[in-house]
């Protein structure tokens, strides 16, 4: 058990065992835990503490956290609940069994045609869906779209996380990301002019689908001003 994942158990008490970690990004760690009180198993997505210095950015996450909680669709991962103590900030999501976008493709190579159809289909009824609702994803990437080993769905994860961590007093940057994931911006969503609505969303989809077709992403500058110099 690492040091965050013993902060994180002593943080939620005994209604959870969390066990081993499943992923680490710029915007959090993620662990697999057993809810004891309802016997199953979940995730946890945990704001990196280092993030979480300012009441007002912790006070945004939970609230963007608890928007996206409300979101009901068969292709977005839900939220079951949220909190913070000290100074870790998390939310509690069902377990998907499979693999990212990312993960399928770097272990498989270029997908079919057939399949980058059906997951873009999926992920834009689950985009349609929260739009329809005022929730803007804000970093949709391959690593945010999950495939359900058992039934192939595609699910998005992540929702409410970056317009959480955005904001006047928030101009972070963290592993090449700055309210989102630069390879994945949309131009209005790098160069900060004006606000970031849908169609940041849709773009976002769009390099998803050229990076499960091609292997390769349609823009490769990894920092914000790689990209915009691209």
């Amino acid at each position: 058990m690492d040091a965050l994942s013993g902060r994180l158990a002593s943080a939620l008490g005994a209604s959870y065992q969390v066990a081993g970690l499943l992923g680490r990004g710029g915007m959090g760690a993620v662990y697999r835990a057993t809810d004891r009180r309802l016997r199953r198993e979940v995730a946890i997505k945990v704001l990196p503490p280092e993030l979480g210095y300012s009441g007002d950015l912790r006070a945004r996450f939970v609230r963007e956290a608890q928007m996206a909680a409300q979101l009901s669709h068969p292709n977005i991962v839900p939220i079951y609940d949220v909190g913070d103590r000290d100074d870790l900030v998390w939310f509690i999501m069902a377990l998907v069994e499979g693999e990212s976008v990312r993960a399928k493709v770097e272990r498989e190579g270029q997908q079919p045609i057939t399949v980058v159809r059906r997951v873009l289909q999926e992920v834009a009824q689950a985009l349609a869906y929260a739009h329809a609702k005022g929730v803007i994803h804000r970093d949709i990437k391959p690593d945010n779209i999950l495939i359900d080993r058992g039934s192939g769905r595609a699910m998005v994860t992540d929702f409410g996380i970056a317009k959480a961590l955005e904001g006047p007093d928030t101009a972070l940057t963290h592993s090449g990301e700055i309210v989102g994931t630069a390879r994945y911006m949309s131009p209005e969503q790098a160069l900060g002019e004006g606000p970031v609505d849908a169609r940041a969303d849709m773009f976002a989809l769009g390099l998803v689908g050229y990076f499960m077709l091609t292997g390769e992403h349609a823009i490769k500058g990894m920092t914000l001003p790689a990209v915009i110099a691209e």
